[in-house]
């Protein structure tokens, strides 16, 4: 467990002895406090960027409220009035948007943006260079950024009133749990549990530490221990092949599986404690029969946040809409009927490339998932007639299998090119595999041991996910069973974690991967 990790549960033991000392009033308060506390032991200066943004936000926010509220001179005409209220917050919007994006892309974005100028300058023997910043990143930027957005144009849009306390918008933005991988969420969706206290309850805090001792047996059992093998693979690609390729694909993709949602279990057990209820981020996405299913149930409210925020923004802007009726006008057919959706989803998807990393292979793992998903949505009528013609019924069960399997591989490529140290390391990863590897098992840095308690690690995670996807409560059926054998239970993944955890002299420290996002 890294430094980070070790604060976080100090300080997670801290505010919950605080946060239940404290009148239920002033609970908010205990979160608040250790949140900064956290950050700035973590961040240090960079603190100044959080503040920068809830800062920003919280004063736009006020602006627009009070421009919406304030009444209408006598005499002035009512739509008018409307009209010019809303273009001038429609820019004192735009404005502190794009002064977070400017945080966000120079502190993130500038060496990628510049390298690729200087390539550029190069190629075309242009005789000049941008030079590169050394630079840090605040902690968790990438997700409070997106909830300062979001907050922003929800205001905007008028679906809550603003925030008049400046505290309480600060807990909401630098709530510890959640600022280092998320979950991204809403204000109406946190805000109010944040702010009015909850009462100690025993379901609450036994179920929360349940779910953080489940995210750390992802973490430190089976995440830290794939990364054995991931990282023996990924320093020298050209070094293997064949069977050996095949398990870096299956094992990265297990792993940040096991290691995003491990943390993200951590963050929402640890919202549990406080009795907060923080949006889930997954839902068993292996068991998805299409890569759009997939992201259904993968990164689930990056996913929202990006539908919400950047693609109906997109599909129903004037420009959009006005060309593609023309092109409807002309040509009345399923492509010009989705193509609002496509561009939609162009913008979707580069987005979320970006959002992943400054660097190309991120920008080509979002257009690679755009291009499957668009290529369905164009082709699905050819798909149906070709159904029909051949009298497959597509929700057969040999058929659900086959779209189950290639959804598998689908997913495994991607996260192949996600995974790979560099966008030229995961083409040759994958070109690899048709090319025999002669290679022992064990040279790949895990021994029999480290493989056979990976196995049953991962046997486990697969049990608990067909139980899940069969809609049956593990948690509410622990709770239900008598109290030795709940307590024996919860005794042994303890053990479990503590005997065959991924840590010691024997292995790196592991950070959570999304933490570098």
């Amino acid at each position: 467990m890294n430094k980070v990790m070790m604060i976080y549960f100090l300080v997670l033991a801290a505010t919950v002895i605080v946060y239940y000392a404290l009148p239920l009033k002033r609970r908010w308060i205990a979160l608040l406090a250790f949140s900064i506390v956290f950050y700035a032991v973590n961040s240090t200066y960079l603190f100044v960027f959080i503040a920068s943004t809830t800062l920003s936000v919280y004063f736009c926010a006020r602006y627009i409220q009070k421009s919406n509220d304030a009444p209408v001179a006598a005499g002035e005409d009512l739509a008018a009035n409307a009209k010019k209220v809303k273009k001038q917050n429609k820019t004192a919007v735009a404005l502190i948007i794009v002064f977070n994006l400017a945080i966000i892309g120079v502190l993130k974005y500038y060496n990628f943006f510049g390298g690729t100028l200087n390539s550029l300058f190069s190629l075309l023997h242009i005789d000049a260079k941008i030079p590169a910043m050394k630079v840090l990143l605040p902690l968790g930027i990438s997700f409070y950024t997106l909830q300062a957005i979001g907050y922003l144009i929800d205001v905007y849009r008028k679906k809550y009133a603003a925030e008049t306390n400046f505290c309480k918008l600060s807990l909401f933005l630098i709530f510890f749990p959640q600022i280092l991988e998320g979950p991204i969420s809403r204000y109406d969706q946190t805000a109010d549990q944040l702010y009015e206290g909850h009462k100690a309850d025993y379901k609450g805090i036994t179920y929360g530490l349940q779910r953080i001792l489940w995210g750390l047996f992802k973490k430190m059992v089976v995440a830290d221990r794939l990364y054995l093998l991931v990282k023996t693979v990924s320093d020298n690609p050209g070094n293997f092949s064949g069977y050996a390729s095949l398990l870096f694909i299956f094992c990265y993709t297990l792993q940040l599986y096991a290691d995003f949602s491990g943390f993200i279990d951590i963050a929402i057990g640890s919202g549990e404690l406080f009795g907060v209820k923080l949006p889930e981020n997954f839902k068993r996405p292996f068991f998805a029969k299409s890569a759009q299913e997939f992201w259904k149930r993968w990164h689930i409210t990056l996913g929202v946040w990006l539908k919400e925020y950047v693609f109906y923004s997109v599909a129903l802007s004037p420009k959009v809409v006005k060309s593609c009726g023309k092109l409807k006008k002309r040509w009345r057919n399923h492509f010009t009927k989705m193509l609002p959706t496509a561009i939609a989803l162009l913008a979707v998807w580069l987005c979320n490339g970006l959002w992943h990393g400054p660097e190309w292979k991120y920008i080509v793992y979002g257009l690679y998932y755009f291009v499957i998903i668009v290529s369905g949505m164009m082709l699905e009528p050819l798909f149906r007639k070709l159904y029909q013609k051949i009298h497959l019924n597509p929700d057969g069960k040999a058929f659900t299998v086959f779209r189950h399997i290639r959804t598998l591989l689908i997913i495994f490529i991607g996260e192949t090119i996600f995974g790979a140290n560099t966008l030229g390391d995961a083409f040759m990863i994958l070109s690899s595999v048709f090319r025999p590897y002669h290679g022992s098992i064990f040279s790949l840095g895990m021994d029999l041991q480290e493989i056979v308690v990976a196995c049953l690690a991962l046997l486990l995670m697969l049990g608990v996910g067909i139980v899940q996807e069969k809609g049956i409560g593990i948690r509410d059926k622990v709770a239900s069973v008598a109290l030795p054998v709940r307590w024996a239970s919860y005794m042994s993944l303890i053990l479990v974690i503590l005997v065959f955890g991924a840590y010691g002299d024997m292995y790196n420290l592991v950070p959570f991967i999304y933490g570098n996002f």
